[in-house]
């Protein structure tokens, strides 16, 4: 273990932990806050407000890491867990859009990562973890990783991940433990152990290995598209674009994109929309793993078969700016250069007359509608309780 930095904190009186609490590989902040907390037998909250009393720190996504707050804050959590700093760095999520060049702010949930969706110290959404990873009491962390949304299962334990208590299905909040729990495997609701999984389905073979591709794309920041080495950034630029064709496809299965996927040979006839249309990194693990299933057999079509059954269905440049935000992966290039293009039509302004509204956008708006609700039932609840 490399030593602590003195020189690292101005805040001379913060001193290694009484009881060592090691910052583990692969482990998030939140996961060693809390951890540190309870083993020092207070509450998160206390173990916070004591070191850092100007700032609310549980209101924030603290995975982030705390630049955007006070950079002080990471130099004495180094100090506290006898690390370098250099250690937790490399530890948060914003590290890992630097490495993808995303451009992100303090309001905006960060592109890949699961939201938790704050209302004060409570989190609406829950935070993922593996059950059978909670089984064992000492030993349990929760990994940083598990907080990308490309990750819906671990690959240990060939289970699916999950944000709820499977005993009494509320968000999973290690912030909100009390010392009596001990542990951080705990449910601040019901305080039983979360190592019961919510469902039996187990993942399936492709998406396990499309799991295991996509942490070596991240872990070695860099991965293959159409047979070339391209960057980490490209790389999940690339399974995005892919994504959303899935979904334009899903969209409409008896048009362009949804022909494309048939002659590409994905089978989608058991798949649909996600109910709520939102974005990718708010959809449930259970939608979002279909996607990524589906994403994965895209991947391993090469660059011949896009052009053949992009031309076959006479799909052009312009067929892939379903939006005016849609970008063109710089490495799906040599597809989208084969590919004609039509000059751009000039439409006509649409009749004012009141249009009705699709059955369909009713059905997306009614299912937003229904997440919000559940999401404030939870919180109304853990106000009472």
């Amino acid at each position: 273990m490399s030593k602590t930095d003195q020189r690292a904190t101005q805040n001379y009186w913060v001193k290694p932990l009484t009881f060592a609490t090691p910052f583990l590989y692969g482990e998030s902040l939140t996961s060693w806050l809390v951890r540190a907390a309870l083993r020092h037998g207070c509450s998160p909250l206390t173990f916070t407000y004591y070191y850092w009393p100007k700032y609310r720190i549980w209101t924030y996504d603290v995975d982030k890491g705390f630049d955007h707050i006070d950079e002080q804050i990471s130099s004495d959590i180094a100090t506290l867990a006898g690390h370098n700093i250099d250690t937790f760095d490399n530890q948060i999520l914003i590290d890992f859009l630097d490495d993808t060049s995303v451009k992100s702010d303090n309001k905006n949930p960060l592109l890949w990562t699961a939201p938790l969706s704050k209302r004060n110290r409570y989190s609406r959404l829950g935070y993922p973890f593996c059950p059978d990873c909670m089984s064992d009491d000492k030993e349990t962390y929760l990994k940083l990783q598990w907080r990308f949304t490309w990750s819906v299962c671990c690959t240990k334990h060939k289970t699916f991940l999950q944000v709820d208590c499977g005993y009494c299905n509320q968000p999973y909040q290690p912030q909100l433990l009390s010392p009596e729990q001990q542990f951080i495997n705990r449910c601040h609701s019901c305080l039983y152990k979360i190592d019961k999984a919510i469902s039996d389905i187990t993942p399936s073979a492709a998406l396990d290995e499309f799991q295991l591709l996509a942490d070596q794309a991240f872990l070695s920041k860099q991965g293959i598209v159409l047979g070339q080495v391209v960057s980490m950034a490209q790389w999940f630029e690339y399974l995005l674009f892919l994504i959303n064709l899935v979904r334009r496809g899903l969209h409409n299965p008896n048009y362009m994109f949804g022909k494309l996927l048939t002659v590409l040979e994905i089978d989608t006839s058991a798949l649909s929309l996600p109910k709520t249309a939102l974005r990718f990194d708010y959809l449930p693990i259970e939608e979002r793993a279909l996607l990524l299933e589906c994403a994965y057999y895209l991947l391993q079509v090469d660059g011949d078969e896009w052009i053949k059954a992009c031309l076959a269905l006479n799909i052009t440049q312009n067929s892939f700016q379903w939006s005016k935000y849609t970008v063109i992966p710089k490495a799906f290039s040599e597809v989208y250069d084969q590919l004609h293009r039509v000059p751009t039509r000039q439409h006509k302004a649409q009749s004012e007359d009141i249009q009705p509204t699709s059955p369909k956008a009713v059905m997306t708006a009614w299912n937003r509608l229904k997440r919000k609700m559940q999401m404030r039932e939870s919180y109304d609840k853990h106000r009472e309780d």
